[in-house]
């Protein structure tokens, strides 16, 4: 739990005791905008508004490994980890997307093409993991690219009449519902995604 705070804190749900990391300078030091937890709970994912992400132990809750400056400085507003655990997908107000290697820190792909400078938005991978998805904030669509070449798939009319502020897949059928600033949320079933 962070809640627009740098410092993370962990509730154990059935004593309500919070667990805080020993070193405080592992810390992110703005607020934190995204936590992930791996598929086996050993670890978890955090990306804030300075800039960075960071990888921490799911057990000791110690801060593993930082990626300072993971979209050029400006704020890391989503992270979701594959399902195998080895790679971690991000987007920021760069309007970058970009897959991570866990245990290296190496970009493996950067996904462009879709506007996020004024918005919390997010990217996520599709139900096979084969596509990541993320919203266009200038367009008003979806974008769509393939996950291990890079390359893009056409734009997905959202028929929001404004922005799409977030979008969560289905973890196991080729479905997404979006979400926008015109007050709707759209479900969607298209066999490509």
């Amino acid at each position: 739990m962070a809640l627009d705070h740098p410092i993370i804190r962990l509730y154990d749900y059935e004593t309500l005791k919070c667990y805080v990391s020993s070193n405080s300078l592992s810390q992110h030091t703005s607020s934190v905008l995204g936590l992930c937890w791996n598929s086996d709970c050993t670890m978890y994912a955090s990306c804030s508004s300075d800039g960075s992400i960071k990888l921490w132990d799911g057990v000791s809750n110690r801060c593993v490994k930082t990626f300072d400056d993971a979209h050029n400085g400006a704020e890391v507003t989503s992270i979701q980890f594959s399902r195998n655990g080895k790679y971690v997908l991000s987007s920021g107000k760069d309007s970058v997307v970009k897959l991570w290697e866990v245990t290296s820190g190496n970009i493996l792909n950067e996904y462009v093409g879709v506007t996020q400078h004024n918005h919390r938005t997010g990217a996520m991978f599709n139900h096979t993991e084969d596509l990541i998805i993320a919203p266009d904030e200038k367009g008003m669509a979806i974008g769509c690219w393939d996950a291990r070449t890079a390359e893009p798939h056409p734009h997905l009319v959202s028929g929001h009449n404004n922005v799409v502020r977030s979008a969560i897949h289905s973890p196991t059928m080729p479905a997404f519902i979006s979400c926008s600033d015109d007050f709707r949320a759209r479900f969607w079933y298209y066999r490509g995604i």
